[in-house]
């Protein structure tokens, strides 16, 4: 096995004493807590931009070898969670066409092309392995994980705990990075894992610590103040904090990251936690996940607001952001010309959707893939995004449509906290990559979680009908 790291040694040990830490969790902790501990903890320490590469297989890096090692000590220690998975028909079909979808994409694209001095090569057969290996490992296997460890309301009750958690614990880090840079993971690890120009916020900083970017740290304590305002709403205690004291400090914490859009987001999701019904949060959830769906149609037919939105962010939040954004609706208008070529089953990989210039083969500076929606739609085209996409969308149109069948009251809040939370991670797809995983993670215990509370509730109805009739019967009998 071959390895690449910019890093010290320990940036490579890391992966090694990993193994043993998932063994040890996944055998003394129960399904739900091993899992989101160490989902969690993986993504939030280990380092980035290290690869392993087995023979014949391709590259992995933290975000697939984390729930790899989930899954294989589950199936050690905790087999019987992998035999009970939700059953759902939607998710057999979107796995079979992703699956048959990623290689169609191999066979449709095996030409071979030039542009100025680059040669763009053409997909061979067996490129065919390793396209339908990265669609398991990274959108079927983290929402497999979630869909069978959590499948109760204490299960759901662990999981938003542990991302309070593990925000608070993290928050330690992120306010080092504030203050004297972001360097944690050149201290550690030996290298910075991305651009540094990046970070920089005006006269200040947006931390990174050990994830992709500083956008993905962001995200993640929007995340988890979104479960920390879920969990104020059922009067749980997180650490035996009250969760108002614990909300309120994930939110200065967010203000403090430095990310506009995490931050307007927190300012609709978390009154939409605190002050609206179950009802309406999960229909906010499914129509912010439907907009996911509907971009690529909308940008095609040019009926998103480009120079509106300019004007919009000039006006609120200056000429730099005005900038940053317009690049970025730019990018997605030629990134999308260029999609359209092959519309159904996209362009594979080796960068083969992007914008390359005409004389010299270099990658055009305004064809850089920032949305995870436009990488996605430019390798895979249609098929694949909508088979992709859509183990995010069918849970909560699914929890649209039986929450109301869920008895408690709490388990209802804190199911369309959880949906919201995917909602607002599936809408952040558009403008950002996937840093994290977390969408489809979250998205999976989504449907886990509904399936078997609502399992449980037609247990105990069922077990409470058999005692009435029992006990009716023996009163005949007297």
């Amino acid at each position: 096995m071959q390895y690449y790291s910019e890093g010290n040694i320990l940036s490579v040990l890391a992966f090694f004493i990993w193994i043993p830490v998932t063994y040890f969790a996944t055998w003394r902790w129960p399904p739900a807590k091993a899992t989101a501990v160490l989902f969690l903890g993986g993504l939030l320490l280990l380092p980035e931009l290290v690869f392993f590469k087995p023979p014949g297989l391709p590259d992995f890096a933290k975000l697939e070898i984390v729930p790899i090692w989930i899954l294989i000590w589950v199936a050690v220690f905790h087999r019987e969670r992998l035999a009970s998975a939700p059953k759902s028909r939607w998710f057999k079909v979107c796995v079979g066409i992703l699956v048959f979808g990623s290689v169609f994409t191999v066979f449709l694209n095996t030409d071979a092309y030039s542009v100025g001095l680059r040669d763009v090569p053409g997909h061979v057969p067996y490129d065919a392995v390793h396209a339908v290996l990265n669609a398991l490992l990274g959108v079927v296997l983290p929402f497999y994980l979630g869909a069978v460890m959590f499948r109760t309301s204490r299960d759901l009750r662990v999981l938003l705990t542990t991302i309070v958690v593990a925000a608070l614990l993290y928050s330690p880090l992120q306010i080092i990075e504030l203050i004297l840079s972001p360097q944690l993971h050149r201290w550690v690890y030996g290298f910075h894992q991305h651009a540094f120009l990046q970070v920089m916020r005006g006269d200040s900083y947006r931390p990174m610590v050990f994830m992709a970017h500083g956008l993905a740290v962001a995200i993640f304590t929007m995340l988890a103040l979104m479960a920390a305002a879920a969990l104020f709403k059922t009067k749980v205690r997180v650490l035996r904090v009250p969760a108002a004291w614990v909300t309120s400090y994930l939110w200065v914490v967010l203000i403090l990251s430095k990310s506009l859009a995490s931050l307007l987001y927190s300012m609709v999701a978390v009154p939409l936690v605190v002050f609206a019904s179950p009802r309406v949060q999960t229909l906010a959830a499914a129509a912010l996940a439907g907009l996911l769906f509907v971009y690529p149609l909308l940008r095609a037919n040019d009926l998103i607001p480009v120079e509106a939105l300019h004007a919009w962010a000039e006006d609120d939040y200056g000429q730099e952001r005005a900038r940053s954004m317009t690049f970025r609706l730019e990018n997605e208008a030629r990134l999308l010309d260029r999609a359209l070529e092959r519309p159904w089953f996209g362009w594979g990989s080796y960068c083969r959707a992007c914008v390359f210039e005409r004389w010299s083969g270099e990658r055009s500076a305004i064809s850089i893939r920032d949305g995870a929606w436009i990488i996605r739609f430019g390798d895979h085209g249609v098929v694949g995004f909508v088979s992709g996409f859509g183990l995010l969308l069918f849970p909560l149109i699914a929890l649209v449509r039986r929450l109301k069948y869920v008895p408690r009251v709490s388990d209802r809040r804190l199911l369309a906290g959880l949906g919201l939370m995917v909602g607002f991670a599936a809408f952040d797809l558009i403008p950002n990559g996937d840093f994290t995983r977390l969408a489809f993670v979250l998205s999976g215990a989504l449907w886990g979680c509904l399936t078997g509370i609502l399992q449980e509730a037609a247990d105990a109805m069922r077990e409470k009908r058999m005692r009435a009739h029992v006990t009716a019967s023996r009163e005949v009998r007297w």
